[in-house]
């Protein structure tokens, strides 16, 4: 049955268009008694076929899932696989089973998913690549992460891609992403003509373990000169490549002379190439091609077959002549973050590890989420001799600082503690310190990057007046240490720490201002800006002032204008969305005020002469609007986007949460049934929301068949799944009816009620649904 009909088949309750304001994270309104209408007599007492059941087999799940794989329905492998997960982990606790899927059966199912590449796509590739062995019996390896990868790529989403490649080492097995993987990206950005995608990854990729190579960068420029990018661009892409330990080529001078021919560019070729000269060409590199096939087989080696194997390598390499030199440790450990690695190798080849062997290894553990690990690492490079530096230091503060779980007291007090060693082994002269030389990666004291986090770390604080007075020191310690506050993010987080130390909206406007007119201070851009503007909205004063203050607010916006920042949305939804959270959290009492405030911002946002709002804005406001309780003005915005066709699934999600809260059942069903006339597919989100809109204007029975007979029935990737269940149980709950609903799911979806978990928010599921009398 369409959507349309079944909305078409349920009555329309008259019911008011109005809703409380507070809006508690459980549901208020009590269900209605679980009757049974005459229309859907045949739904809840028809025999069931008997063939239609679900026996959670192994066998049958396998079975499924390989004809799940080329119809790609995604909904069904994921139903499939948390089927088996279950199934495996429960025939483990009484004896090891046979893997029950090949090699190829699982790519091609990852393959699938990367494919689809949704944010739980990909929790659920994860959770296949932690039971790997289980599953296929092959450990995870590169070639299992090639399948991904190339999924990836076909779903065509360059941040999702660029995020997994980043995190790979946070991922089953800790595997740095291969070259050949960050150039299969690569190579798919410049064929797609995403050179600013390209060169940002490029700048970035570092951070991963892998460094950039010569190959890189000619794909970058080839980019950059196919797309035709500005002068200034490509000059950019030059100073990230001198950023790396890259030497002069020759081919790829030829490369960036022929590149500006073909852009136009015939007298600007020869200055290209002179001025990459002039960067690398001083800069000593091996030409003696028998030490560098050496070097490259070393590394390799270490990467794919180990320490041992390497070292043995090494000895062996000695009888032809290969020097063992502190470089050497470098090559061994550079993919490792485990110390007896390193101890290893340096009693084997009688080697002294620098710090630059104790940084790569604290970098490893970091990059692999070992912070504790790192942490222990940095300690015993101290009780070796070692004199913390920049490289030591700098990985650990910034792990601590914006990377942690919680951010703390006692993490940035342990980033205080490492900021004291590094101080103390480069202690102020009398003399101002000269500045840091241009491309120079690291300074023998603290540095700018040093200071920024750790200003920004204060502002974040929950407790940031403990950190007032140490802030405005570290800031005198830049001042006598000649480091620039270079960094506009650096100027609004002191701004943020003395904003949060105010004691009213004014005093932290005024303070805000204060920071940002420091003499030298860079100029604050869109992002410092937006800093700001949030935590604006976080600030409240006793009991006067508890609400964001609209007026301080746009006074900031009206900085960002005068700088010359262009306004976005974000500027208006950082104040909507806060607006909306605050609605279930204040007092009856208070309603007015806020409701006020959605006002005032929606009237900004319509008078700004500059500013065209999206989808996404819209969206938020109608949210802000039905969060504080006024419907009709929500109800507005959504006939202004459905009129103008600027809907999404969000903007219809939205309008039928509000018409559920309002109980406005009957524009519920108008949205619905226009949206139907369009041909407008609802997505699993969408389908879910529409679900709680009929529980919560009493419609749960009707709730209950729309899940078990018609949801998503002409759509092959939607289903019902466990939010839809738990939607269902929470309104249930209300009557002690949670039972009938489980037998009807288990009846009428039994391959979703093998998928459930046990316990659903405190009902536990297996030990309680009973077989219901089919007669």
């Amino acid at each position: 049955m369409s959507l349309s009909r079944a909305v078409a088949r349920l009555g329309y309750p008259a019911g008011s268009f109005t809703r409380s304001v507070s809006r508690p994270p459980t549901l208020r309104r009590a269900a209605p008694a679980f009757r049974v209408k005459r229309d859907q007599r045949r739904f809840l007492t028809v025999k069931h076929d008997p063939s239609l059941s679900y026996v959670p087999d192994v066998g049958v799940i396998v079975d499924k899932i390989r004809r799940c794989i080329p119809t790609t329905n995604v909904g069904a492998l994921h139903q499939q696989f948390y089927g088996l997960f279950r199934v495996l982990g429960e025939e483990g606790k009484d004896k090891p089973t046979a893997p029950p899927l090949k090699e190829e059966e699982i790519h091609d199912a990852l393959l699938v998913l990367a494919v689809s590449g949704r944010h739980h796509d990909l929790d659920m590739v994860v959770k296949i690549l932690v039971d790997l062995p289980m599953l296929c019996g092959v450990e995870v390896g590169v070639k299992v992460y090639n399948v991904i990868l190339r999924g990836l790529i076909t779903n065509g989403n360059p941040q999702t891609i660029f995020n997994w490649l980043m995190n790979m080492p946070q991922k089953p097995k800790n595997m740095t992403p291969t070259l050949l993987q960050w150039h299969m990206f690569f190579e798919w950005c410049a064929e797609s003509g995403l050179a600013g995608v390209l060169h940002h990854s490029v700048s970035k990729m570092h951070r991963s373990g892998r460094r950039p190579t010569i190959k890189t960068f000619e794909i970058l420029f080839n980019a950059l000169f196919d797309t035709g990018a500005p002068i200034k661009k490509i000059y950019d892409a030059l100073d990230i490549m001198e950023h790396t330990s890259l030497t002069y080529d020759e081919n790829f001078a030829k490369l960036l002379y022929d590149g500006f021919i073909k852009l136009g560019l015939a007298d600007r070729a020869q200055e290209m190439k002179d001025n990459y000269w002039k960067r690398f060409s001083k800069r000593s590199r091996t030409t003696d091609p028998q030490m560098i096939e050496w070097t490259e087989s070393i590394e390799r080696e270490a990467e794919n077959k180990g320490i041992a194997a390497a070292v043995t390598l090494c000895k062996s390499l000695q009888k032809d002549g290969f020097k063992l030199t502190p470089h050497t440790l470098t090559l061994l450990i550079r993919r490792t973050h485990r110390l007896d690695h390193l101890r290893y190798a340096e009693a084997e080849l009688h080697l002294k590890a620098s710090i630059i062997q104790w940084a790569i290894l604290i970098s490893n553990a970091v990059r692999i989420g070992d912070l504790t690990g790192a942490l222990s690492i940095y300690e015993e490079s101290k009780s070796t001799g070692i004199i913390p530096g920049t490289p030591l230091v700098h990985p650990l503060v910034n792990a601590l600082c914006t990377t942690s779980n919680t951010l703390d007291d006692v993490a940035i007090d342990r980033a205080l503690e490492l900021y004291k060693d590094l101080a103390e082994a480069a202690p102020i002269t009398q003399s101002k310190q000269e500045p840091q030389p241009p491309g120079r990666r690291h300074s023998s004291g603290p540095d700018a990057n040093l200071y920024n986090i750790l200003f920004r770390a204060f502002g974040a604080s929950k407790n940031v007046k403990k950190y007032y007075h140490i802030a405005f020191s570290l800031l005198e310690d830049m001042e006598a240490r000649n480091v620039e506050l270079n960094s506009p993010m650096a100027v609004s987080s002191l701004a943020i720490v003395v904003m949060r130390c105010a004691s009213s909206f004014d005093d932290a406007l005024k303070a805000y201002k204060r920071i940002c007119k420091r003499p030298n201070a860079p100029r604050l851009d869109a992002k410092g800006y937006q800093a700001i503007l949030h935590t604006l909205t976080q600030l409240s004063f006793g009991d006067h002032e508890t609400l964001p203050s609209v007026w301080h607010y746009f006074e900031v916006v009206k900085d960002m204008q005068k700088a010359g920042i262009e306004i976005t949305a974000p500027v208006y939804t950082i104040l909507l969305r806060h607006l909306a959270l605050l609605s279930a959290e204040l007092p009856p009492e208070e309603r007015d005020a806020l409701a006020a405030a959605v006002r005032r911002a929606h009237d900004h946002l319509t008078l700004d002469p500059s500013f065209t709002p999206d989808t996404v804005l819209w969206n938020q406001l109608m949210d802000s609007y039905q969060r504080v309780g006024l419907f009709a003005e929500a109800y507005r915005v959504w006939e202004t986007l459905f009129i103008t066709g600027r809907f999404n699934q969000a903007s219809v999600a939205i309008i039928i949460d509000a018409c559920g809260f309002a109980n406005a059942w009957p524009m519920a069903a108008q949205v619905c049934l226009k949206l139907t006339k369009l041909g407008f597919k609802f997505n699993l989100r969408t389908w879910n929301t529409w679900i709680e809109c009929m529980c919560r204007v009493g419609k749960l029975d009707d709730a209950l068949k729309v899940v078990c007979l018609e949801m998503g029935k002409d759509q092959p990737n939607i289903a019902p799944d466990v939010n839809t269940v738990k939607v269902l149980l929470s309104f249930a709950a209300r009557t002690n009816q949670q039972d009938e609903v489980m037998d009807r799911i288990k009846r009428y979806l039994p391959q979703l009620w093998h998928t459930l978990p046990r316990e659903l928010d405190g009902y536990f599921i297996r030990e309680r649904a009973t077989v219901v009398d089919p007669k």
